[in-house]
């Protein structure tokens, strides 16, 4: 059947909107469903943040009127890399009620051993509150050149290990849902997790659960005007609180 150029033209147009309705339906559904996550999320009684340097000068003491009770910071990234406010968060968090901690971000181009020196020289002498977390999710262009499972899941037990001798305590691994499904489905992990699902409430166990990373409140001036919310189950406290 051949269709005349007015015909081709209203086919074109229809395919558009239709195209355009349905993204704009997709987009709606994912905000609907991060309110969703938020509205759950703020149920929770153990709130808290995490940060780096893209918040900024941060006012502790305002964020911990607004019901904040814990907070990660970011202390270092692979081998060498150290956040640039790292001890100004430090110092700023002292003069606070807020119990605290460090993560580190892993990265697959360097030895666990590596990594754990550079958070070690960092961080050693601060005090913590809370077992280290280490953050494993995408970076670079990891999402379309996915690693190998067994090279994501080795570098991770390693740190894991090491964290573990270094500080007595398993550390709190810190990932996204899909990094999770990719690496971590069915697997038998042996320590805390701490999930980022900023549109459902996780389906998998968690001691921390990220939220939203699109929360807006006051105390901070930074690159970044959002800031990563999370919760703690109340049955999970006791394994995050670092032992003294």
């Amino acid at each position: 059947m051949k269709y005349s150029k007015l015909e081709k033209k209203i086919k074109r147009r229809i395919t558009v909107i239709v195209f355009i309705a349905l993204l704009t339906i997709i987009i709606a559904t994912l905000l609907f469903t991060q309110k969703i996550a938020t509205s759950i999320g703020f149920k929770y009684a153990i709130q808290g943040v995490d940060v780096s340097h893209f918040q900024g000068d941060i006012d502790w003491n305002v964020l911990e009127k607004q019901g904040i009770s814990f907070a990660y910071i970011k202390a270092t990234e692979g081998s060498s890399s150290v956040d640039s406010c790292l001890n100004q968060n430090y110092q700023g968090i002292q003069n606070t009620g807020l119990e605290y901690g460090f993560y580190h971000f892993l990265s697959l181009e360097s030895t666990p051993e590596a990594q754990l020196e550079n958070f070690k020289a960092a961080t050693g002498e601060y005090h913590m509150d809370l077992i280290p977390a280490i953050d494993i999710e995408w970076y670079g262009d990891e999402r379309h050149n996915p690693p190998e499972k067994e090279e994501v899941l080795n570098s991770l037990f390693q740190m894991v290990s090491l964290f573990e001798k270094e500080y007595g305590q398993k550390p709190v691994v810190y990932t996204t849902q899909s990094y999770y499904l990719k690496y971590f489905y069915g697997e038998k992990l042996d320590f805390p997790i701490w999930i980022r699902n900023v549109y459902f409430s996780p389906f998998q166990e968690w001691a921390i659960w990220q939220y939203t990373d699109r929360a807006v409140i006051d105390g901070y001036c930074g690159d970044e005007i959002y800031i990563d919310r999370d919760v703690m189950k109340d049955s999970e406290y006791k394994n995050i609180r670092l032992n003294d």
